[in-house]
């Protein structure tokens, strides 16, 4: 009953209204933007004058990565981390569209690369609410 209770006040859903579509949506991203990095991870940023949810693209370029299956892969655990980690960014209720970008040729196991992310994310929030 008390576990019943706790899964319901933490939503750790990753749907439709967190995934940034539309070839427009990415071109305006890459305008006007602001990073933080840690490498391997950097993580673009651009403010949106309405007030929205924030929207996530992982990106793992294939100049980077060539292989199709350790892009996904990549790309999956960037996702999983960003859904698990949600609760560090999401009490900030700006607009905001952000990709995230992976810049190793060589993946990262998966600790290491969710220590980095939630380093990343962290920054981020505080960027977010400092300006």
């Amino acid at each position: 009953m008390i576990l019943k209770s706790f899964m319901i006040n933490m939503d750790q859903t990753f749907g439709k209204k967190y995934k940034l579509c539309g070839k427009t949506s990415l071109d305006t991203l890459f305008d006007q933007v602001e990073t933080v990095q840690i490498f391997p991870i950097k993580l673009v940023f651009r403010r949106l004058q309405i007030s929205s949810e924030q929207k996530f693209v992982f990106i793992v370029p294939k100049k980077i990565v060539r292989a199709a299956h350790e892009r996904n892969y990549l790309k999956r655990c960037m996702r999983e981390i960003v859904r698990k980690n949600k609760a560090i960014f999401t009490t900030e209720k700006t607009g905001v569209n952000v990709g995230i970008m992976y810049q190793q040729p060589h993946p990262l196991p998966y600790k290491k690369m969710e220590q980095k992310l939630v380093q990343v994310l962290s920054m981020f929030a505080n960027k977010l609410s400092h300006d």
